[in-house]
């Protein structure tokens, strides 16, 4: 059991990395949508 801790922090860390520059990715795709709107209309 001890053996695989190590393995699951790691892939909890990528995973943990994984929903932070999803998150930070849609903010910015929200944010250049709206400022298009904004310029376009």
């Amino acid at each position: 059991m001890s053996e695989g801790g190590q393995h699951g922090q790691r892939i909890r860390l990528w995973f943990s990395w994984l929903v932070v520059s999803a998150l930070l990715g849609y903010g910015v795709a929200q944010t250049v949508i709206t400022a298009a709107k904004l310029f376009t209309s």
